[in-house]
């Protein structure tokens, strides 16, 4: 035990004891019968650590795939930078438009299914696959600079290559499963990410008007033959 000592006053927050000043007109100084320990200052700090990691929450995976892609096409495909300057300014843009087309996403699918779709951004190579194939897509798209009612065949094949491909991973036992209904919801969801992300003015609303009625022309065509498990049978 350390005795006290007159000449002396402790401070408890830096733990050293400081000389008290001689000075006979001066007030005492106050007695401090509270000492922080050092255990109790440790689980001052773990507390701290604790709250901060539960206010964290871990970005949306679906948000985050998309996020990667369009950034990569961004940086590979020139044709596609018309809003590269505004999305520099605002970093926060991108992820607010994509969580405003999330949100259209979500009221398509169910629970079950979202969470499915979820689990399928989560993985790295999901991410690998997706962000090759729509870039290449685009680089043939964006060959003359533009997107035009000319480009309606290359958004077809986009989408029927980006089915087989969800096809094919259906196959492999590493696959998420998703049916079909998901798959082309999904690609919907990441194709108008991409447009409203990438492009502007009359472009933009022309290649919107373009993928509704690309994405309408398939559910007419081919989910109906997926229904009846003449082509791609291994969706659900």
């Amino acid at each position: 035990m350390i005795r006290p000592n007159r000449n002396l006053r402790t401070n408890a927050v830096l733990g050293i004891s400081i000389p008290a000043a001689r000075n006979s007109m001066a007030a005492p100084a106050p007695t401090i019968t509270e000492v922080i320990e050092p255990n109790d200052a440790v689980g001052t700090v773990e507390t701290v650590e604790t709250v901060e990691t539960v206010g964290t929450k871990p970005p949306n995976p679906l948000i985050g795939m998309v996020q990667d892609v369009i950034f990569a096409m961004i940086l590979n495909v020139p044709a596609l930078r018309t809003k590269l300057k505004v999305i520099l300014d605002n970093p926060s843009l991108i992820g607010a438009e994509i969580s405003k087309v999330y949100d259209e996403l979500k009221a398509k699918l169910t629970p079950q299914e979202l969470e499915q779709l979820n689990s399928y951004a989560g993985q790295d190579s999901s991410r690998r696959t997706i962000g090759s194939v729509m870039q290449t897509a685009f680089s043939n798209i964006m060959a003359d600079g533009k997107i035009d009612m000319s480009d309606a065949p290359h958004f077809l094949a986009l989408i029927h290559d980006c089915i087989m491909l969800f096809s094919a991973d259906a196959t492999s036992n590493n696959a998420v499963a998703l049916n079909s209904n998901t798959v082309v919801t999904f690609l919907h969801f990441v194709l108008k990410c991409i447009l409203i992300l990438t492009l502007d003015g009359p472009e933009e609303d022309a290649a919107l008007v373009m993928l509704d009625g690309s994405f309408k022309l398939v559910k007419l065509t081919v989910l109906p033959l997926i229904a009846s498990k003449k082509w791609c049978a291994c969706f659900a």
